[in-house]
C-alpha cells in the first residue's frame, strides 16, 4: 500500500525549524545557568561562557532557518533532501566543547 501525501506539505520545514530552535534554547539556558550561579561575583570566565552560549544559540538558529528554507524550496515534498551531517557534527562538537568549558569553569571556581 502506498503512503498518503501529507495534507499540509509545510510541516516538515516547521518541525525542522522547531527542533533547531529547541537546540538553541538549550544553549541559552546553559548560558543563563552559568550566570545564575550563586557563588561569588560574576567573573570574566562566567561572562565569556554566557556570551559563548548566546553566540552558539544564534549559530544554531541560523543553521535551522537555512535548513528550513532548503526544505521549503524543494520542488517536491517527498524529495530526499541532503541530510545535515556537517551542521549536526558542528553543533554536536560545539555542545561537547561548551559542556567541557562549563565543567572546567565550575571545577576551577570551586
Amino acid at each position: 500500500m502506498r503512503a498518503q501525501a501529507p495534507d499540509k506539505p509545510g510541516l516538515a520545514a516547521e518541525r525542522t525549524l522547531l527542533s533547531w530552535e529547541r537546540s538553541a534554547l538549550g544553549f541559552l539556558v546553559g548560558g543563563a545557568l552559568v550566570l545564575l550561579r550563586q557563588h561569588g561575583p560574576l567573573g570574566p570566565g562566567r561572562a565569556v561562557l554566557s556570551v559563548t552560549a548566546m553566540l552558539l544559540a544564534m549559530l544554531v538558529l541560523a543553521l535551522g532557518y537555512r535548513r528550513s528554507r532548503q526544505i521549503r524550496a524543494a520542488p517536491v515534498v517527498e524529495a530526499v533532501i541532503r541530510a545535515p551531517r556537517a551542521e549536526v557534527l558542528l553543533i554536536g562538537a560545539a555542545t561537547v566543547a561548551f559542556a567541557t568549558a562549563v565543567i572546567g569553569a565550575l571545577l576551577f571556581a570551586a
